[in-house]
């Protein structure tokens, strides 16, 4: 039955409370100083006989925005997990999401092994023209001005999910490298005159 079940949480979650001098908690909660002062004095037997009663002692309202609030919070975190997740899938390097997510070294090899992810030893080989040439195709069907910004992010995972099937089967860091390179280079012919 709920109710007791109820009463026996508030109260030993009060009492917890009190026992590290946690007043300000039971008041919180809705108890009056007497209240808590007779609580804490009941005997083991007063205790059980208060907790296990069937009429409850306390109620439970919900707090619609909070919950809403914490739903939406929720969600927007299941959300970054998964793009974390899915970073490390298509072979995001740990300075890719450290950069990105802020993930420490430990936390990206923590993760690869959960999701059973095995990086190679050694370095990238560098894609060939016709690759960059790809990636650079790709992306400038989702280009994203800030490259700092998740979105970025996001429309790299799908350049780098676009060119996945091709035999070279690429990864997130090596579209992340390409791109930003072929960024730099388009910001740095802009700012040369042409010299006719």
């Amino acid at each position: 039955m709920m109710v007791p079940s109820l009463n026996y949480d508030v109260l030993t979650d009060v009492l917890h409370a009190l026992k590290e001098g946690n007043i300000r908690y039971c008041e919180s909660l809705g108890f009056t100083f007497d209240e808590i002062n007779a609580l804490d004095q009941l005997s083991l037997d007063e205790l059980f006989i208060v907790s296990r009663a069937s009429a409850p002692f306390f109620s439970i309202t919900v707090r619609h925005d909070v919950l809403h609030h914490l739903l939406a919070q929720a969600r927007q975190e299941y959300r970054h997990q998964q793009e974390i997740n899915r970073a490390i899938r298509l072979g995001g390097s740990i300075a890719l999401l450290n950069h990105y997510f802020g993930l420490t070294s430990n936390e990206v090899c923590l993760r690869r092994r959960l999701l059973g992810v095995s990086v190679p030893y050694g370095r990238t080989p560098e894609p060939d023209e016709k690759t960059d040439a790809a990636i650079w195709l790709q992306w400038q069907q989702c280009r994203v001005e800030n490259l700092e910004s998740p979105a970025a992010l996001i429309a790299m995972m799908q350049v780098t999910e676009s060119l996945m099937p091709k035999p070279e089967g690429l990864s997130l860091t090596t579209v992340w490298k390409r791109i930003a390179l072929c960024e730099k280079d388009v910001i740095a012919n802009r700012r040369t005159p042409y010299a006719g």
